[in-house]
């Protein structure tokens, strides 16, 4: 059954002259090398559509593993770590937006949480036609359990997901 939100989605989709378009994009962006290659493809996507551009960065909560005997006397606490990882998004924010050219209307957003549902989240609630993604190298674990940024948004969100492999 179609919903109101369905049918405003498909009519963001079908502009008034009958051709499909792209009005906005979402980069998704961690300063890799895969987000750099998302951007660049995103970048053309928008100059072609004449669509606006987000370049979004997530900050995850940083989590603690030590496996070892005994107690050890850390150097950072949780919150240190947090602050450290929102300077370096920030930074690869700054970047990022410094690569698009004048001519296109951008945005940049720092998200917290679990990348793939924030970034869903904002998918949806921004009514963005498409996300772009750069995957990253996915260790042994990723790999077999299939779970990455990518995929989480393919579950979690209806909007259109492009993945990008770096050259």
């Amino acid at each position: 059954m179609l919903t109101r939100d369905d049918v405003l989605q498909t009519e963001s989709w079908v502009p008034a002259d009958g051709r499909g378009s792209i009005h906005r994009v979402l980069v998704a962006f961690d300063g890799s090398e895969g987000a750099w290659a998302a951007l660049a493809l995103g970048i053309d996507v928008v100059v072609a559509n004449h669509a606006l551009l987000t370049i979004a960065s997530v900050v995850e909560e940083p989590r603690f593993v030590w496996q070892g005997p005994g107690a050890v006397a850390v150097p950072y606490t949780r919150e240190t770590m947090r602050r450290e990882i929102e300077r370096e998004m920030l930074r690869h924010l700054a970047a990022a937006r410094d690569e698009v050219p004048a001519t296109v209307c951008v945005t940049t957003r720092l998200l917290r949480g679990r990348p793939a549902r924030v970034l869903a989240k904002l998918a949806e609630e921004g009514r963005y036609d498409l996300v772009i993604t750069g995957p990253r190298r996915a260790g042994w674990f990723a790999r077999i359990a299939r779970r990455g940024v990518t995929h989480g948004l393919l579950d979690r969100s209806r909007t259109s997901v492009l993945a990008v492999r770096p050259n």
